[in-house]
């Protein structure tokens, strides 16, 4: 009973009723616009936090283990095959990393020089996908000049500011990692840049090169590597997992490192990002209800004689509240269920089709990124229609405190 009433006060004819429906239809298409707004605004950050986690996987492994007290391990192949034993490592491949400088022409850049083997880094990375021009070769390769000098990999961003191609000869060097206090003088090499990638982040194009395992050794003074890249089962579990490893090995003097404790301070400023969306544009829907209680309190104005009646046939307080607070609660349910299923299909659309284009020189994707969560889905819904049902709680009470006789002898 209290929904059939609810709905024909919905419906009202008389002209000031009929203006009171209209202030309800607004406040459902507030609800409906602010839950839109709010399932893109999520969607949007999601599939921008994808991106950026895309190509920090693509050029990093999920973990990397190494040792504590000592800057390599000389004696990796067999620690890459034990690694390689535990059932949640897909690959496993030597890394070793040195910060330095590159040389071209008189420019120079500091550059992290990464030593891989090319057929392992496959293994563990995407760089080799993210090769726009060249080869992803290390191997001795003959420059522009007709010299032969191990191959290096480079940047998109470092080859456009230094003017690097493919057979182009560069100049590396930094200091070695073991070495005398005396023979801390740089250590310099020659090399030809075999390719050029492009992961759409801009520090790494911009200071990421490549070069073999040996090179890396005789640029650094090193026998061994700095340490075990490995690729998980499952990159969102990459931190227990790389545990699991070192437990796996023995524990202590290893250690692990996972691609989200390395980027930490990131993703946790996109986590607040995305809370800070959630309630700045949740004030949509807040000013809807808002509408919701002044409409409600002008149809309650409205209605005295009739919560009168009604009251006197028998209606109790309660359900006279239920009837106003079912007003609040159908224009939430309507509104929010439209707004939510537009903005999902809006996501889908975009994720299917990429109809939305975004200026490429500004962001690193050409093609708005839409992820629509499921979990969004249900916050938004869960949370509108919440918000709705709190803002008639007060008019209900109201129209549940008229008296029968005052209300019939006000009209």
């Amino acid at each position: 009973m209290e929904l059939f009433v609810a709905l024909r006060y919905l419906r009202g004819k008389r002209k000031t009723i009929g203006f009171v429906s209209w202030i309800t239809y607004i406040s459902a298409a507030g609800v409906c616009l602010g839950s839109f707004v709010l399932i893109v605004a999520l969607s949007i950050a999601n599939g921008f936090e994808k991106e950026v986690r895309d190509r920090i996987i693509g050029a990093h492994a999920h973990a990397k283990i190494s040792r504590y007290h000592t800057p390599q391990i000389n004696d990796y192949e067999p620690l890459r095959q034990n690694i390689l034993a535990h059932p949640q490592v897909v690959g496993a491949a030597p890394y070793i990393t040195g910060k330095g400088g590159i040389e071209h022409q008189n420019m120079q850049e500091g550059i992290l020089i990464n030593g891989i083997d090319p057929e392992l880094e496959a293994t563990v990375t995407d760089i080799h996908k993210a090769l726009v021009s060249g080869e992803f070769r290390l191997d001795s390769l003959v420059s522009n000049r007709y010299r032969r000098f191990p191959g290096v990999i480079i940047g998109k961003g470092l080859s456009d500011k230094m003017a690097l191609r493919e057979g182009t000869e560069v100049v590396l060097y930094c200091l070695p990692i073991e070495s005398d206090e005396q023979e801390l003088t740089p250590k310099m090499g020659r090399f030809t840049v075999a390719g050029v990638f492009e992961t759409g982040m801009y520090e790494y194009d911009l200071g990421f090169v490549y070069i073999s395992i040996e090179a890396a050794q005789g640029m650094l003074n090193m026998t061994g590597v700095e340490g075990i890249q490995i690729r998980t089962t499952d990159l969102f579990k990459a931190d227990r997992i790389a545990q699991d490893v070192r437990e796996f090995l023995g524990g202590y003097p290893f250690r692990a490192v996972d691609w989200q404790t390395q980027n930490k301070s990131l993703f946790q400023w996109m986590k607040l990002e995305r809370l800070i969306i959630f309630i700045v544009i949740s004030l949509i829907i807040v000013v809807a209800a808002f509408n919701i209680i002044s409409s409600l309190i002008m149809m309650i104005l409205e209605k005295r004689r009739e919560i009168g009646i009604l009251m006197s046939m028998g209606a109790t307080s309660k359900s006279i509240m239920r009837v106003f607070m079912l007003n609040g609660i159908v224009v939430g349910f309507f509104g929010s269920t439209i707004g939510v299923a537009l903005g999902a299909a809006l996501g889908y659309i975009q994720q299917r089709w990429q109809l939305i284009p975004i200026p490429g020189e500004l962001y690193f994707v050409n093609k708005l990124p839409l992820v629509v969560s499921t979990f969004d889905v249900i916050a938004v819904y869960v949370a509108a229609n919440i918000i709705c049902w709190v803002a008639t709680i007060y008019p209900a009470k109201q129209a549940a405190s008229l008296l029968p006789a005052e209300s019939i002898r006000y009209e």
